[in-house]
């Protein structure tokens, strides 16, 4: 079963921080696989059916973990990118590289101090 957002659901989305969004996901992942278990149990999961729904229970549960741990991970991969591109532009700001060109002399060769 894919959770497929309403529109409602996808405006609040954008809205939300990375981890509200990341505990959302995680909500309707674990919710959308037991609900599968309870429907298969509402179709008649007796005794006899026990170790079906728990194999089926376990790999719905092991998806929903892989599916939330690679979005953890692309999560993680985007913050760091933008903390590299923020500390480059702390680091130009603070060590400023000062050129200096006399009068006449062409701007290829830079006198530097």
């Amino acid at each position: 079963m894919v959770f497929v957002p309403s529109e409602t659901q996808s405006e609040e989305r954008r809205n939300m921080s990375a981890v509200q969004l990341l505990r959302v996901s995680v909500h309707e992942r674990i919710s959308a696989a037991a609900e599968d278990f309870l429907l298969q149990v509402a179709k008649g999961g007796g005794k006899d059916q026990v170790p079906e729904l728990r194999a089926m229970l376990t790999e719905r549960l092991a998806a929903a973990g892989e599916q939330i741990l690679a979005g953890l991970e692309d999560r993680v991969g985007r913050s760091e990118r933008e903390i590299c591109r923020q500390r480059r532009l702390l680091d130009a700001a603070m060590q400023p590289v000062v050129r200096l060109h006399r009068a006449g002399q062409s701007r290829e060769e830079p006198l530097t101090c």
